[in-house]
């Protein structure tokens, strides 16, 4: 069986193709592309469409094979997200965590949500990168005009399947998902007043 991975790092991103044979895996690189973000005096931002461009002539290599693929899936960092309008489009710009919004962001979120609290719905670390602080660094019109919250990762497999779900493990990095309850915290997420109907399933 023949799988593909698209890994998104920090530097770089590629397209592996996984052969499962004998109860071994193998891997091959197909493609390597740079993932260099976008600058704009302070601010940075995810280039998206370069990404795309980058997978794509991976997937087109691993077509040239002829052989059958069993599925794709892409990988990045957790925190990152992207916003999907109501036609389903990406909102952008797609924010960097790296962003200098975070530090407004974070006097919004403690001002509503206090650190222990934070931690004890989901036993993740304060960090400024945090989707928590990211998403509180918004601006409410942009947040009220989004339909669906993607981690980037997911955002990448939704552009690849038109299905928009969440990875659990990608989920888990947010500060917005309970793991002991397996399911987004609906105390944290309304304590924050962000709309609740963009979070979308977890997938499992």
């Amino acid at each position: 069986m023949r799988y593909l991975a698209v890994d998104l790092g920090a530097e770089s991103g590629r397209v592996m193709l996984g052969t499962l044979e004998d109860g071994r895996i193998s891997l091959e690189e197909l493609s390597r592309f740079s993932n260099t973000p976008i600058r704009e005096g302070d601010a940075i931002y995810w280039n998206i469409p370069t990404l795309l461009d980058g997978i794509r002539e991976g997937l087109a290599r691993a077509g040239a094979l002829d052989q059958v693929i069993t599925s794709v899936s892409a990988d990045a960092w957790g925190v990152d997200y992207v916003l999907l309008d109501e036609a389903g489009e990406i909102m952008e710009p797609v924010f960097h965590y790296r962003h200098p919004r975070t530090a407004e962001g974070e006097k919004r979120v403690l001002a509503k949500v206090d650190w222990p609290t934070l931690f004890d719905e989901s036993g993740v670390q304060y960090m400024l990168l945090n989707t928590s602080i990211q998403l509180g660094s918004e601006e409410p019109d942009r947040l009220a005009r989004a339909r669906t919250v993607l981690t980037v990762a997911d955002a990448f497999n939704y552009l690849l399947s038109g299905v928009g779900k969440i990875e659990v493990s990608m989920a888990s990095t947010t500060q917005l998902y309970n793991p002991r309850l397996a399911k987004w915290s609906e105390r944290l997420i309304g304590a924050l007043d962000f709309p609740r109907s963009i979070f979308p399933e977890v997938a499992q």
